[in-house]
């Protein structure tokens, strides 16, 4: 159990949480098709930690005058937008596209093709010269995406990752809950479905230790009328499943070479509610869901009783997405 609540608290502060005041529950236990990816997301982390060093005392000094080729250079290309011939690669079959043609008239829907996890994306500052990762050149490596601005994303701002077929939840400072809700019609789910109450009724917190609190208790899962909530389930199948993704707004600095920034600037932090269904599974692993947004909204801002120190200023650069 102290193994399990502290690696709720690594996840939480690098990669994943999931909210507040959770209604009561049994909490199940976690299976081991998802343990060996925690452990995984657990030694990336390790890794960032080292890397996020750079912001305290070990942080080299870097002159004024290249700060912004830095920033510019190695930052901004981090949060960049897939080239067109990037998601070329990743394109949906064609016959499925016309398929659900119908669906995709629909507002707010869409249909994404999520690659298998090679490890591309373990550190998206260091390129991995493979050939599978060379081909997947996009950030994220084809195998994490954002339905909040519908793409595909590093993993600290994704909200879904498909890695050793199951599907995770790895945005930083970010609630993800999923459930599997069966074999039924993706056309028919919205939030009245069964096994949806409990994800629309899971209050966000704006406390820090509470939201990491909630977050052990999604590891594990917890269990209500009949159905399992985690931050990660197996990629099934025939099976629609339910997300809802609270990406709160707040900091999470990182330093580059000396600049330090904060790294939520480069996001749309919003709280979305969304359906998938896979649809599809190639023989090289890779997957294609169908999906829709059933609703959105502001999401609450995190605070921490020790901040972290703001060194953003100090360099006199704001990252910008608008």
């Amino acid at each position: 159990m102290k193994k399990m609540a502290c690696l709720a608290i690594v996840l939480f502060c690098g990669f994943v949480f999931a909210s507040g005041q959770v209604p009561v529950a049994t909490p199940i236990a976690n299976p081991d098709s998802t343990r060996e990816v925690r452990e995984r997301v657990q030694r990336e982390q390790d890794k960032n930690r080292r890397f996020d060093t750079l912001r305290n005392g070990g942080r080299r000094t870097v002159p004024q005058g290249s700060l912004r080729e830095v920033f510019y250079e190695r930052i901004v290309p981090l949060y960049r937008k897939p080239t067109k011939e990037e998601l070329k690669i990743l394109a949906p079959n064609d016959e499925d596209v016309s398929k659900y043609a119908d669906f995709l008239k629909n507002e707010k829907t869409g249909i994404t093709k999520l690659a298998v996890d090679f490890g591309c994306a373990d550190n998206p500052s260091v390129v991995v010269a493979t050939p599978d990762c060379m081909l997947y050149t996009m950030p994220g490596a084809g195998s994490s995406y954002s339905f909040r601005i519908n793409n595909y994303r590093i993993r600290r701002l994704a909200d879904l990752t498909f890695t050793n077929n199951t599907f995770q939840t790895t945005g930083v400072l970010s609630h993800g809950i999923l459930v599997n809700l069966g074999d039924v019609s993706l056309e028919q789910i919205s939030l009245q479905s069964k096994g949806v109450k409990f994800l629309l009724d899971f209050p966000p917190t704006a406390e820090y230790e509470q939201a990491i609190e909630t977050e052990r208790r999604l590891i594990v899962g917890i269990e209500q009328d009949g159905f399992v909530y985690r931050s990660g389930l197996a990629a099934e199948e025939n099976r629609t499943f339910f997300l809802r993704s609270i990406a709160y707004r707040g900091a999470s600095l990182r330093a580059v070479q000396g600049v330090t920034y904060n790294e939520l600037d480069f996001d749309k932090r919003e709280d979305v509610f969304i359906a998938f269904r896979i649809i599809r599974k190639d023989e090289d692993g890779s997957i294609t869901i169908l999906w829709k947004e059933l609703d959105s909204k502001k999401s609450l801002k995190i605070n921490r009783e020790k901040a972290e120190p703001n060194n953003i200023k100090e360099n006199n650069l704001t990252a910008k997405t608008k």
